[in-house]
């Protein structure tokens, strides 16, 4: 296992999701549902926003990279670049402890946390339950 080749998606990279074709088929080595403590928006653009905060469940996908590269191209993505000062980006990529469904720990993996500023433009909806729809 590819100790930070491991990505939480919860939204649009998710099996089936708008963003897969590009940037997760073939790329991926293993997927299997997951999930991760926090708070998921509903940003009214066609993908959602992740708040790490509070204990409530996020529900996606644990996917593991083929090759580092590919985070490369999902750091693209959501607007992160590890040189630039967080408040620049739109998301930013952080360690967080992830589980199966069961609630079995996975371990720690990289997800993308929406910045405050990024989520300060939007007109957010929470999204009770935690789990954003692929179709």
């Amino acid at each position: 296992m590819g100790i930070h080749l491991e990505v939480f998606v919860y939204g649009t990279l998710k099996p089936g999701g708008h963003y897969w074709p590009q940037f997760c088929e073939g790329k991926v080595a293993r997927s299997q549902p997951a999930k991760i403590h926090g708070e998921l928006y509903d940003l009214h653009v066609g993908y959602p926003g992740l708040r790490l905060r509070g204990q409530d469940w996020v529900h996606g996908y644990l996917l593991e990279l083929k090759e580092p590269v590919h985070l490369d191209g999902l750091d693209y993505l959501e607007g992160y670049a590890p040189d630039r000062p967080e408040s620049e980006n739109e998301y930013n990529r952080f360690r967080v402890p992830c589980y199966d469904e069961s609630g079995q720990p996975l371990g720690e993996v990289w997800a993308y946390e929406i910045t405050s500023t990024a989520f300060a433009r939007h007109r957010t909806t929470r999204i009770e339950g935690g789990n954003w729809p692929v179709d």
